[in-house]
């Protein structure tokens, strides 16, 4: 017996008798819940064996759902009064995580006025959005798709909803930014009303209820003297944005575990591959922006990160005695790039030590994102827990060689070791980087580390060839491959001039040994227009470490050549402010040497088929080339393209032809060696909508006068700008040709008894002063067919 007016202590409840007592509530459980199911399936048997009425069964169904729901109700108030009894702070705290981002960090301002504002200009911006759609995504989402899909697909319904997005919180960044720029952080909270729907071959699919968020960065960049006092802004996501949303329609089947979850990935990768780092949306807002220096600065750095291992990690396979064990692998993220570490079987105390590099834009507000799962074949993957490192404490340290917790479970570290490399532009730094590592003795891990980056600007290409019997312009698309890596362009659908102004970024072993290889390929055909290789030593050499200069194409059969610009920078541990150096982004440009919108846009003749954005190119060559280009003489080749360009656009600045019936585009060449004339019909643009759904039908008929020979293109449905690349041959003497007539005439396809409009417009062209030694690719305007003016090839320069 204790003494009196003492407290009576307990023995302390030893671990295995309290994991007997867990495992003994385990199997109560089960058994539990067997009988209990057992139970239903037997009562709803014994209701069909003794013919009780079904209204019986559906009023115990019920009573069931109700007494299920108050139970959950029920819990849920025991387990947060419970909780808040532990520990009230933490309980308040984990209930307000979705409150915006001004309520916990004091450097973050509310924008009530901006939210005001947004909410008046929604209805307009929703206009704005309907409208950015119709007319130019739905045409890019049909040229990639085929072509049986392409003609019926359609937006079918386009609706914003009534709730705008908000902006939670404003951060304006004051220090560590230089003098001309202004650095702006907005947090995006979008949980809308929403629905946006496709129709393709009859089939309905949409989704409704979209939700963002996340923080985007607007950068205001370079300040200027003059209106609007900053030359451009570029805006993008730091981090990979939550995307949620629901299903419509067919799309719902996906709506399944498994299936949704990868659709909504796609939707992420898909806006990551738009605007998260390093991808931006950059905007001109002054004459003379360099617009690719605001789409693709330098970036700040590389991140190198090791993954030495990890420990005390949560048992997510627990066996029939007790013992635990888990297959844990690391996915880790650093804006849209995207790395995972190999799977370690059957272990809670892992050892990678893998070795990872991550091309870093912007440090300050970026984050390295890990999360370590549980590899369970067959089955969705259990997290084991995540961690965020702010990668600013990384550049501003140097190193950080940590053990880190894991959140989102109760016990699980992380070792890493990260190590920030600042970018030089000095050759010599490569020297000095290779003998202190030689003095550190760690000559044997060079292997696994990069020691350069190369940024390419692929600008653009000239005088790719067509095809050898077609005629047909190509779809071109760049291949780029230093070592075993290869990245692929976008492709420019049906020119031989496309402008691609794009960006690749290479980690570099040993820029003396490495090459760059470029390979041109044609969409169409699969086959190679043209390939070149750059020896990267040649840009280790150069002025600045860049080389920016044409880079004729060999296997090309022509003169083609490509423009771009590389620079190499040197790995280093060593900061120097001078290479952090920028120069400036807006040029004066005197005003007689101002490229018009057509030059910004390339000088193809296929003006359509190219991508250019109104955007003055990066490469100094091009530069001093649209400059010869007005100072040269009248017979040179540049000012031809010149000159032709402006004259077509003169004739038809709307894109609608003089008359406003559309456009025709041709190419016309004489073969003599074959006696044949070949006529190409390569598409219509902006042709009139004739039918009762605002399309039309078009297919084009060729008549060769005076015999009037007659061809017939394929007929393309419910389309307004119709892609044919349809080739006829036309028997005729080289001394016939200079009396010949093209007549060609666009017509809409329509039923035997239809009363509709059938023809769309004419051209007719006299080929009196042909040049049989050239093909001529050209656009011709449509006119009425009571009022054809022949169109003579010698006005053409």
């Amino acid at each position: 017996m204790p003494p009196p007016g003492t407290a009576q202590v307990k023995p302390p409840v030893s671990e295995a008798k309290r994991k007997a007592v867990h495992e003994d509530t385990l199997i109560f459980n089960a058994v539990k819940s067997y009988f209990k199911y057992a139970g239903v399936v037997l009562s709803v048997w014994g209701f069909g064996y003794f013919s009780f009425s079904p209204s019986w069964l559906l009023l115990g169904l019920v009573v069931y759902i109700w007494k299920e729901k108050n139970k959950k109700t029920q819990k849920l108030q025991i387990a947060i009064a419970q909780e808040a009894a532990r520990g009230e702070k933490e309980t308040i705290l984990a209930r307000v995580e979705d409150l915006p981002s001004w309520v916990f960090f004091p450097d973050v301002e509310r924008a009530e006025w901006l939210n005001k504002m947004i909410d008046q200009l929604w209805p307009y911006i929703g206009d704005y959005v309907k409208d950015l759609l119709h007319k130019s995504i739905e045409p890019a989402i049909k040229k990639s798709l085929p072509a049986a899909i392409a003609t019926s697909f359609r937006f079918s319904q386009i609706d914003l909803g009534d709730i705008p997005p908000r902006i939670g919180g404003v951060k304006v960044y004051t220090e560590n930014v230089r003098r001309d720029e202004i650095y702006m952080d907005l947090e995006i909270i979008y949980s809308s009303d929403s629905e946006i729907t496709v129709v393709a071959k009859g089939i309905n699919a949409g989704i409704k209820e979209l939700q963002i968020h996340g923080t985007m960065r607007v950068i205001f960049k370079p300040l200027i003297s003059r209106i609007p006092l900053f030359g451009g802004l570029s805006v993008f996501f730091i981090n990979n944005p939550t995307v949620d949303f629901n299903l419509t329609s067919l799309a719902n089947a996906f709506d399944l575990p498994g299936l949704s979850d990868m659709l909504k990935t796609i939707v992420q990768e898909q806006i990551a591959n738009i605007m998260v780092l390093p991808n931006r949306i950059p905007i001109s807002m002054a004459k003379g922006l360099d617009l690719n220096k605001l789409r693709y600065p330098q970036p700040q750095g590389v991140l190198r990160i090791n993954i030495i291992e990890a420990k005390e990690l949560k048992k997510a396979d627990i066996g029939l005695g007790g013992k635990g064990k888990s297959d844990p692998y690391v996915k880790f993220t650093v804006g849209a790039q995207k790395f995972s570490t190999k799977v370690i079987d059957n272990t809670v105390e892992p050892v990678w030590n893998e070795f990872y590099e991550a091309i870093i834009d912007v440090a300050n507000g970026q984050l390295l994102t890990l999360d370590v799962f549980d590899k369970d074949p067959g089955n969705k993957d259990d997290p084991l827990g995540s961690l965020a490192v702010d990668i600013s404490q990384v550049f501003s340290e140097g190193v950080m060689d940590e053990w880190l917790p894991l959140e989102d479970v109760k016990k699980g570290l992380v070792h890493l070791n990260l190590c920030w490399l600042h970018l030089a532009n000095d050759p010599l730094e490569l020297d000095r980087v290779k003998s202190r590592k030689e003095m550190e003795s760690e000559k044997k891990t060079d292997d696994r580390f990069s020691s350069c980056i190369l940024l390419i600007n692929l600008d653009s290409a000239r005088d790719l060839p067509r095809g050898k019997r077609s005629l047909n312009e190509p779809s071109p698309h760049c291949f780029l491959s230093v070592g075993t890596e290869t990245k692929e362009s976008w492709i420019k659908y049906n020119t031989v001039e496309p402008r691609w102004e794009q960006n690749f970024r290479f980690l570099i072993h040993n820029p003396n040994y490495q090459n760059l290889d470029v390979d041109v390929k044609d969409k169409n055909t699969g086959k190679t227009l043209g390939v070149c290789t750059l020896k990267l030593r040649e840009v280790l050499g150069a002025t600045n470490m860049v080389v920016d200069r044409k880079f004729p194409l060999k296997q090309s059969n022509s003169n083609a050549y490509i423009n771009m610009r590389c620079t190499l920078r040197v790995l280093t541990t060593t900061d120097n402010p001078e290479w952090r150096e920028e120069k400036d982004l807006i040029e004066e440009v005197a005003e007689a040497v101002t490229p018009t919108l057509s030059e910004q846009e390339g000088t193809s003749v296929d003006n359509e088929g190219t991508s250019g954005e109104g955007t003055v190119s990066s490469s100094n060559v091009e530069k001093a080339e649209k400059k010869e280009v007005i100072r040269s003489a009248p017979s040179s080749k540049p000012l031809e393209s010149t000159v032709r360009q402006r004259k077509n656009t003169s004739s038809a600045d709307d894109g609608k032809g003089a008359h406003g019936l559309g456009r025709i585009q041709l190419t016309l060449q004489y073969m003599a060696q074959k006696n044949k004339l070949i006529i190409i019909v390569h598409k219509c643009s902006n042709l009139q909508a004739l039918d009762s759904n605002n399309l039309s039908d078009p297919y084009v008929r060729v008549y060769l006068m005076p015999e009037k020979v007659k061809r017939k293109t394929t007929v393309v449905k419910d389309n307004l700008n119709p892609v044919y690349d349809d080739t006829f041959e036309f028997p005729v003497s080289p001394s016939e040709v200079s009396g010949k007539l093209v007549e060609l005439a666009v017509k809409n396809q329509v039923g035997v008894f239809s009363s509709g409009q059938k023809m769309m417009g004419v051209t007719t062209i006299d080929l009196a002063n042909m040049n049989i030694n050239k093909a001529l690719t050209k656009w011709f305007d449509l006119q009425p067919e009571d009022s054809v003016v022949r169109v003579s090839l010698e006005t053409e320069v």
